[in-house]
């Protein structure tokens, strides 16, 4: 007959195994510790910013910085703005495919994004050495104006907004997240086995087991003086 289990016998079986479950969690959490702490190659990531203008943008700064009291030409107009903006999306995909800054960024991990609205530059670099990743975040950089010449001659020009510094602690791996991900893998693997062990185990014990089973109520027990350490040789 198969043998019917409810909430309440779950919630019971858990607590007979409550010593196998905080070993195994505890367990998880530590081999992932282990894990995160000597298999994993700690990533380093720092940045630089570059700012990308077309010559119609920086031309117009200039006359308005030449003609303080011409209210028209104190901002740069929109056009001037939006070509900007798509003068510096080209960029980002340019920089990541010229030639020049392959032989750059073969030693880590680059990505060039534009800051959403602008016509600003972010190069990121990751290594798994801090003083790798802002070598080459800066050369890409340092680079970046004469790639665009090469391209796009005087039409506008790059500069360095700011320099990658070296990074002094690792972006990856997350320490915490491996270990809650290895306390929760432990503590699932527990409760699976202590259900198992459950499910295995084909004794009947004290309480409505015989009930549940086969639908007869128990009357009366026998007790085991042996078991219960109250029998006394003679």
């Amino acid at each position: 007959m198969t043998k019917q289990i409810t909430i309440s016998d779950l919630l019971r079986m858990f607590l007979q195994h409550i010593k196998l479950i905080i070993a195994v969690t505890l367990l998880g959490g530590v081999l992932a510790f282990l894990y995160v702490s000597y298999m994993v190659t700690p990533m380093y990531t720092t940045s630089a910013l570059i700012l990308v203008q077309n010559s119609s943008s920086f031309d117009s700064d200039a006359i308005s910085s030449s003609n303080s009291n011409n209210l028209s030409g104190e901002k740069v107009n929109m056009q001037d703005i939006s070509s900007s903006v798509t003068l510096a999306n080209t960029c980002a995909t340019l920089f990541t495919v010229d030639p020049d800054m392959k032989s750059i960024i073969s030693g880590a991990s680059i990505s060039i994004n534009v800051i959403e609205d602008s016509y600003f530059l972010r190069i990121t670099s990751t290594s798994s050495d801090p003083h790798t990743a802002a070598n080459i975040a800066n050369q890409v950089a340092q680079t970046a104006p004469q790639v665009f010449r090469k391209y796009f001659q005087d039409a506008g020009k790059v500069d360095t907004v700011d320099e990658a510094s070296v990074p002094s602690s690792p972006s990856s791996p997350d320490k915490k997240r491996y270990v809650i991900i290895g306390l929760l893998a432990g503590l699932v693997l527990s409760l699976v086995i202590s259900f198992l062990l459950e499910i295995v185990d084909t004794t009947i014990k004290p309480g409505d087991d015989l009930y549940k089973q086969y639908n007869i109520p128990v009357f009366a027990e026998i007790v085991d003086f042996e078991a219960e350490g109250g029998a006394k040789k003679r």
